[in-house]
């Protein structure tokens, strides 16, 4: 068991890595070095609603991460296929990191609808993973997979409709629907996040 939970917690620690990374991105094209070719200098406030909607999914999709792979591997439910999962949940947990950095990078309002695609993108990427997940291996993540599902047909009208526009109005309803999408993340998992002593 030593063995697999420092396998795990190897792969605990690129994932965080990864996310720090897209996280530091992030305050990088938020607050531009003075110095730096940018045409704008300070803060760039147009960047914020992007900002916070970065933050707020990467807080659960890290929180989650976490805590399924200790419920999964470091509390003894491992079988002789653990490794087959492992190695998916790592290259699954890897691409999602490398899309929160691909949101990091696309902040900037006209590029809101590339940001909220990716989003839909890591959507579809973790009810992917999260129905595989729920069919053969555990209940535990059933919410996640039903709260993406949820999210993302509001998502896709919006992306829609609102394709060519850079107007405020659709940023700030992409952003209500990510914060929805996180809130009703931990109403409905919140045992999972944060289970009782």
């Amino acid at each position: 068991m030593n063995r697999i939970k420092s396998t795990v917690q190897s792969l605990q620690e690129i994932y965080a890595i990864v996310i720090a990374l897209a996280i530091a991105e992030a305050f990088i094209q938020f607050v531009p070095d003075p110095k730096s070719s940018c045409e704008q200098a300070g803060i760039q406030w147009e960047q914020l609603l992007p900002l916070v909607s970065l933050l707020i999914l990467v807080v659960p999709f890290y929180h989650g991460m976490t805590r399924f792979l200790s419920e999964m591997y470091q509390k003894g439910r491992v079988n002789n296929f653990y490794g087959v999962w492992l190695f998916l949940d790592c290259c699954v947990f890897t691409i999602e990191a490398v899309l929160f950095f691909i949101l990091a990078r696309s902040l900037p309002k006209v590029l809101w609808f590339r940001f909220y695609s990716t989003v839909m993108a890591l959507l579809v990427l973790d009810i992917s993973w999260g129905m595989l997940t729920w069919c053969c291996r555990t209940s535990l993540i059933r919410f996640w997979v039903i709260v993406n599902l949820c999210t993302i047909p509001f998502l896709g009208v919006l992306l829609l409709m609102c394709r060519n526009s850079t107007s405020w109005w659709a940023i700030s309803l992409a952003f209500l629907l990510v914060l929805a999408r996180t809130i009703a993340d931990y109403w409905t998992s919140w045992e999972l996040y944060f289970p009782k002593l």
